[in-house]
């Protein structure tokens, strides 16, 4: 409520996410990171007020227990992951993809905010053109380190139809001294890690080496959606 009233609707919750799809681009995306950063807020005051983080084990028996109509479904485990899912829920379909964001940002930033070391990854969406809905709790890496791109439960898989054409783009970036790592798509998105092997003298260089990416990857695969997510150190010091 928070949130919504931040950008100023005086709407009960439910009435408004009726009308998300009404909203502009800028509002939209305002909205979803207060909801996000309040949920971390209460993750975090919760942390402090009752001394105690939560488990990977705690958001498995708990999180369907707090109302959100993402967090139905079949949990299963691994070694470093759980995954919820589910075929969609009505008010999805029924709202349009915003509505399955805004609960997606609320989850994601009380999970963070509940936890120190557990992470929570979006892998698939109904709204999003796949055929269920998958949501990921995963074990988080301490520390910034190569370990984090190596993540499938982080970042989701890479399809095998997929493979061998982003292995061509990749070989094509490292002729021009790039390190490019396509990392794994979820909900349609495709991430990717880009590095220069040698410093750039111009600044606008970044700029050009992703948009060079996206044009080769939309020549291949037109309906992906590219998602950069190299450090922005990285383009500071280098780029």
């Amino acid at each position: 409520m928070s949130a919504i009233r931040e950008i100023g609707d005086g709407r009960e919750e439910n009435e408004f996410l009726a009308i998300l799809e009404t909203l502009s681009i800028d509002s939209f995306e305002k909205l979803l990171k207060i909801v996000f950063f309040n949920s971390r807020k209460l993750g975090n005051s919760y942390q402090k007020s009752i001394g105690l983080t939560w488990e990977r084990s705690d958001f498995v028996l708990y999180l369907s227990q707090l109302g959100s109509p993402c967090l139905s479904g079949s949990w299963s485990g691994s070694a470093k992951a759980d995954s919820l899912k589910r075929k969609g829920c009505s008010s999805g379909v029924c709202h349009g993809q915003r509505y399955c964001q805004y609960w997606r940002e609320a989850v994601d930033g009380l999970v963070l905010g509940l936890s120190v070391d557990v992470g929570f990854a979006r892998h698939a969406s109904v709204n999003a053109g796949d055929s269920f809905c998958e949501d990921v709790i995963y074990q988080d890496e301490a520390s910034l380190s190569d370990a984090i791109w190596e993540n499938r439960s982080r970042w989701g898989s890479l399809p095998n139809n997929m493979r061998d054409d982003l292995d061509s783009i990749t070989q094509k970036l490292s002729r021009q001294n790039i390190d490019l790592r396509f990392l794994g798509v979820a909900e349609g998105n495709l991430f990717y890690k880009l590095e220069p092997k040698k410093n750039l003298t111009c600044g606008s260089a970044g700029a050009l080496y992703r948009s060079q990416i996206e044009f080769m990857v939309k020549q291949k695969f037109p309906q992906i959606k590219l998602r950069d997510a190299s450090p922005v150190a990285v383009y500071g010091e280098k780029a």
